[in-house]
């Protein structure tokens, strides 16, 4: 059974998909751990949970956590938001010296909604491929089981996308050597199955073993070992996803065969940098690209993503992801503020040109033509036509999903965009952990990111998304928590000295002085490298003044500069909306065409 499901109880609805509680339709607050534990006492159908269960559960049997006084405070929150009287409870049953006990749960109204799902044969279910474990004391295969849950997961998220939604690999690849039970990640990531194997080597031979586990009651429900004929990696790559493939979807069509045949390069030493190259590319592209440029961050992660897509085609010239992945280079880091889109953006359409000529199925060669089209071309209709291609063949990639939903924002499809930005963060939640707030900044929902970001039970936060709370705070016209949020940001990007140079010039003369100083600092970086009039522009809108903002706005208009398809849904932009030359120039973005 699909662990997203609603458990009703009074006028109360526990939504464990939404990770939400909610009386009567509104959201009732309630932090991590005790969420946690309703959701545990709730789904067990009125069955006794010992404290000892609860610990194994939640503290994974941790003797060093004081588990007692953290049972109780969770226990006391439950029963605050549930307003439920501990001497006289409706739902929350201490059963003294036992445990607890969750009564009055509407279990049949989710059998029923069971029931009306289960004739939606094609109802997809959600699937984690868990990075291989490697036993074969042998270092130098770690990178051999990275490939290999890589591209099974990639194989089935195009092979069976009627029926299948993969989790992208970078969530997964945070789950490497966890601790975590299989219903833990089961839970955090709200999962149907979890993929999980092993490579081990006896002389030549190797051994590839996986399991499927069903996680609503973590039993492994299928398994196979498969010994590849050959010993070359390429062949174990190929072999073990077209066994896992027959195995899950039964049948292939010969389109699927022809895929499954073109995915994988003649070099194997080409996938290992392809996957390489895309680790370090991901890991840049997480972080919000205005920020990065404004504050001028370094490209090394993208420097180093190059430098492994360029060795993946020097093993095989005919390996249609290595130039879809150096494609998404040179865009990406036009986009970051690397180099001026005349230097990067033809480059990238090339590329992307060759990567579909070497396969036209290929969904990462579609999703990279699509970007140049929206970034640099503006042709807003051959972009959704492309990002439409790249998720028809893969309805699992996070990154059409995130850069579709850029595009129906930008274009004033908001619904529909937030729609596509939720499809990604449902499908990658770890890896782009701010891609939420990113699309409530797109949507103009300021203070959704700043009342959200500020509720209790947040603790930690990537870089990305304190970047887009310092956005969010200065559109409120929160000063501090802006600089607040702007020098963790920095920080955690090790860029000690800036952020110490803006703590220091808030202190000196307030928000106006930091603004001055990024105005002094971008026309000074200008004239020594690359910086994007956009950049410039901002800063004198954000400053209050038109005139100076109106010039450099020309100016990036002039160079196409990348973000400007996203003019009508900039915040900086927003209060000049209203005049007919701001107008005029959303007008020529809109109805641009390829030059």
């Amino acid at each position: 059974m699909p662990t997203d499901r609603i458990i009703r109880f009074a006028d109360f609805e526990l939504d464990v998909e939404r990770y939400q509680l909610r009386r009567a339709g509104e959201q009732v607050r309630l932090e991590r751990l005790p969420m946690d534990l309703l959701i545990l006492l709730a789904s067990r159908h009125g069955e006794l949970i010992s404290r000892a269960d609860i610990v194994e559960r939640l503290w994974h049997g941790n003797p060093y956590r004081d588990t007692e006084n953290g049972i109780n405070t969770a226990i006391r929150k439950i029963r605050i938001a549930l307003a439920d009287d501990p001497l006289k409870p409706r739902h929350l049953v201490t059963v003294k010296g036992k445990g607890y006990r969750f009564d009055g749960a509407d279990f049949a109204s989710l059998a029923t909604a069971d029931a009306i799902d289960a004739p939606r044969a094609h109802r997809a279910v959600r699937v984690l491929v868990l990075p291989f474990a490697n036993l074969t004391d042998d270092a130098h295969q770690e990178h051999l089981c990275s490939a290999l849950a890589d591209e099974i997961s990639a194989t089935l998220g195009a092979l069976g996308a009627e029926r299948l939604r993969l989790i992208a690999r970078t969530t997964a690849a945070r789950y490497r050597d966890t601790a975590k039970s299989i219903g833990e990640i089961a839970r955090e990531l709200k999962l149907d199955y979890v993929l999980e194997g092993s490579l081990s080597r006896e002389g030549p031979r190797a051994r590839i073993l996986t399991r499927l586990i069903r996680c609503a009651d973590e039993v492994q429900i299928w398994s196979r070992a498969h010994e590849p004929v050959s010993p070359g990696a390429l062949d174990i790559l190929k072999e073990a996803a077209a066994a896992l493939a027959q195995d899950l979807a039964t049948t292939l069509s010969e389109q699927q065969r022809s895929l499954l045949a073109r995915r994988l390069p003649v070099d194997p030493a080409a996938h290992d940098a392809y996957v390489r190259g895309r680790y370090f590319w991901y890991r840049r592209v997480h972080f919000d690209a205005s920020f990065c440029a404004h504050h001028s961050i370094d490209g090394e992660d993208f420097a180093r993503s190059r430098a492994y897509f360029e060795t993946a085609l020097e093993h095989d010239p005919n390996y249609a992801l290595g130039y879809a992945g150096l494609s998404n280079y040179y865009g990406a880091a036009v986009v970051h503020g690397m180099f001026s889109p005349d230097d990067g953006w033809p480059i990238a359409r090339a590329l992307a040109h060759n990567a579909l000529e070497l396969d036209p199925d290929l969904p990462e060669a579609h999703h990279a033509l699509a970007a140049v089209r929206y970034f640099f071309e503006w042709d807003w209709a051959r972009a959704e036509a492309g990002f439409k291609e790249a998720l028809r063949r893969n309805p699992s990639y996070p990154e059409a999903h995130r850069l579709y939903a850029r595009l129906l924002m930008s274009a004033g499809r908001r619904a529909e965009g937030e729609v596509e930005m939720a499809r990604a963060e449902h499908i990658d939640p770890l890896a782009f952990q701010g891609s939420r707030a990113f699309g409530m900044i797109l949507a103009g929902r300021h203070e959704e990111v700043v009342s959200d970001y500020l509720a209790p039970g947040h603790m930690e936060y990537s870089p990305l998304a304190y970047q887009l709370l310092a956005t969010a705070f200065e559109v409120k016209r929160l000063h501090a928590q802006a600089v607040d949020a702007t020098v963790e940001a920095l920080v955690r990007c090790n860029l000690h000295a800036r952020a110490a140079t803006i703590r220091a010039q808030w202190e000196a003369g307030g928000y106006d002085a930091v603004l001055r100083w990024y105005r002094d600092d971008l026309l000074a970086r200008r004239r020594s490298q690359y910086t994007s009039p956009l950049l410039i522009a901002e800063i004198y809108a954000r400053l209050g003044q038109p005139d100076e903002m109106f010039h450099w706005l020309d100016a990036a208009l002039a160079e196409r500069s990348s973000r400007l398809c996203e003019l009508r849904v900039n915040p900086w932009f927003q209060p000049y909306r209203p005049g007919g030359r701001m107008r005029r120039i959303e007008q020529l973005v809109g109805e641009g065409r390829t030059q």
